[in-house]
């Protein structure tokens, strides 16, 4: 007998029908459960991507075998778009303590508990990969484009009896492609992070078949076909649905609320292919060249040889054949960004691309006009100064995280580095603020470059978080100057700076110089005291100095050229016309500040 289910989305398989019928998608021969990786993740969750790494890399990992849904659910997606009613009960359920979690089938492994830590969704996956299933489950959708109509062909076959009569008919609409924000996507997934954002895959978003899914009877010999007739919305909540090749449908049965037996992503078949992708590879480490590259899926029935792009305006037609339900990537132009000499130049570019048609092998053309895709690339500027330069770097407690290189941009090679420093040694209990950490500390180097040319002052930091505040009510970073003033003010604070592991600030140098690089010793920010007027022609007034105190004037490459005990003014009318240094050593400490002489 076959037990045919008319499902539609409104009815939740309330109707049931029996009729004669035979498998045709669905395989009748006993096989091993596929993992359904349910993540308990959040957008606010900062480990949260290193779980999604994990899951996404056991997909690409197992052909088909392994499933993810990444549930947004719990205080860390508290107010977040992404959260539904649905992943809001599978959370209460598993109750995780921590965050990113997750269940793999609802399968308890241990003890009485479904919750995984994410270290733990390998070798769980394994695991159920190697236990046998009662019921085999497959499903294909076929999407009209235009329409966004999705007829969604079901099958499942029970090759032996399940533990309970009764099993449930669980499908979930998944989402990828969603760009937003994510707390520590930039540190633990940085591949997912485009242009500031972070790229969300297999998101729960909808189940058409209700919480806890339909019940189905769960006998050896029972096949079950059914199809949905779905269309896809705009958005779902505030999140939009621009391109219907976003969406996927996962299939899995359920002995009740938690053991899952099996489950399937269903294959897409789509009446054109889709823009599956719009992205942009840098050319070398230091390079200016920019080599974008469009993703085009194929999941028709057809295969296609040509394809018509309208990239940046322009409609560009490229020979490639793709056959079908495979994927391919297409070159798109270069770019290269040339520098214009201008005193601070935005490099930022963006491109925009969309699939406008394909021709078939037999000849048949077919139009797409598919959404457009954006992207922003060579998100820097580029500095135009003249030599020599002040640089000051600004650290945090962990220094031996901490390095600076120069680095001549037309071939990658370093010219001068600094770092990494020495780790302060702090007792955290008595730090609420990261302002509080005593001895932070800043350094000082003079920088005349030997060649005029385009550079690149390279932040590191090992640990990849970046670079925190420091205790002089200024934050941490680059900032540098010459004698016409400050060219590179990049602030690194805790609260609002970036996360990163290379940073880097690109420096037009316009004139020769000795090549000579001068440090002046480890600035304690202890003393904190300022310069006036600055610039100054004949006196320099000091003030914010107090106790005894060395005082001294130093040039660019560190020579020091005047120095005495506290004084509340400086007598600099010998000084020829440029920028110095004044640093004031003391008991609380060292500091400096830069001035110019007019």
């Amino acid at each position: 007998m076959k037990k045919l289910l008319s499902l539609l989305a409104a009815s939740l398989l309330s109707v049931v029908l029996w009729a004669q019928g035979t498998p045709t998608i669905v395989s009748t021969q006993p096989q091993n459960r596929n993992a359904v990786i349910e993540e308990l993740t959040g957008q606010n969750c900062t480990w949260c991507p290193a779980g999604h790494k994990i899951v996404n890399e056991l997909i690409e990992a197992n052909n088909g075998r392994v499933i993810g849904i990444n549930v947004h659910a719990g205080p860390f997606a508290s107010g977040s778009p992404y959260v539904t009613t649905y992943g809001t009960s599978y959370n209460s359920q598993a109750n995780p303590s921590g965050y990113p979690a997750g269940t793999v089938n609802r399968h308890v492994f241990s003890g009485t508990s479904t919750v995984l830590a994410r270290s733990q969704f390998a070798s769980a996956s394994n695991t159920i990969m190697n236990m046998a299933s009662p019921v085999n489950v497959a499903a294909v959708a076929h999407v009209d484009a235009d329409t966004r109509q999705v007829e969604l062909h079901i099958e499942a076959y029970y090759t032996g009896n399940s533990s309970v009569a009764t099993n449930y008919l669980n499908v979930a609409v998944l989402q990828s492609n969603v760009m937003g924000q994510q707390t520590g996507g930039q540190t633990n997934y940085p591949e997912m992070m485009e242009n500031g954002l972070y790229r969300h895959n297999h998101m729960l978003r909808d189940m058409l078949t209700g919480t806890w899914g339909v019940a189905i009877p769960a006998t050896q010999g029972t096949f079950i076909d059914t199809t949905i007739n779905y269309t896809i919305p705009a958005s779902i909540g505030s999140v939009a649905i621009d391109d219907v090749n976003d969406i996927d449908f996962v299939v899995f049965i359920a002995e009740g609320h938690q053991e899952i037996l099996t489950g399937v992503k269903a294959s897409i078949i789509s009446d054109k292919p889709s823009l599956a992708n719009f992205k942009v590879d840098r050319v070398g480490d230091c390079g200016l060249d920019y080599q974008p590259y469009i993703t085009i899926a194929n999941n028709t029935e057809t295969t296609f040889n040509s394809f018509t792009i309208n990239y940046d305006g322009t409609n560009l037609t490229r020979s490639k054949t793709i056959a079908s339900l495979q994927t391919d990537t297409i070159n798109l132009p270069v770019h290269t960004v040339a520098v214009n000499g201008q005193p601070t130049q935005q490099c930022t570019t963006t491109k925009t691309v969309s699939l406008v048609s394909a021709v078939a092998s037999d000849g048949t053309a077919t139009t797409i006009n598919s959404a457009s895709k954006s992207v922003i690339f060579a998100d820097f500027n580029i500095y135009t100064a003249e030599g020599p330069f002040q640089l000051k770097v600004g650290i945090d407690a962990y220094g031996s995280e901490a390095s600076v290189k120069l680095l001549k941009q037309d071939n990658c090679s370093e010219v001068w580095g600094a770092g990494p420093w020495t780790d302060l040694s702090i007792n955290w209990n008595n730090i609420q603020y990261i302002s509080q950490i005593p001895d932070a500390r800043h350094y000082i180097y003079n920088i005349d470059v030997a060649e005029p040319g385009l550079y690149i002052i390279r932040t590191l930091d090992s640990y990849g978080d970046g670079w925190t505040s420091t205790n002089d009510s200024k934050t941490s970073g680059i900032w540098l100057s010459n004698a016409d003033g400050s060219i590179i003010n990049y602030g690194m604070g805790y609260s609002n700076g970036d996360a990163f592991t290379s940073l880097d600030l690109y420096l037009n140098v316009t004139n020769s110089g000795s090549g000579s690089f001068v440090g002046i010793d480890d600035v304690q920010s202890a003393v904190d005291f300022s310069l006036y007027p600055n610039p100054a022609n004949d006196r320099l007034n000091i003030s914010g100095v107090e106790g005894q105190a060395e005082v001294s004037v130093l040039d660019v490459t560190g020579r020091t050229l005047m120095t005495g005990t506290t004084t509340r003014s400086l007598d600099i009318s010998a000084l020829v016309p440029g920028v110095y240094v004044v640093r004031v050593a003391s008991e609380q400490g060292v500091g400096v500040r830069k001035f110019v002489k007019e």
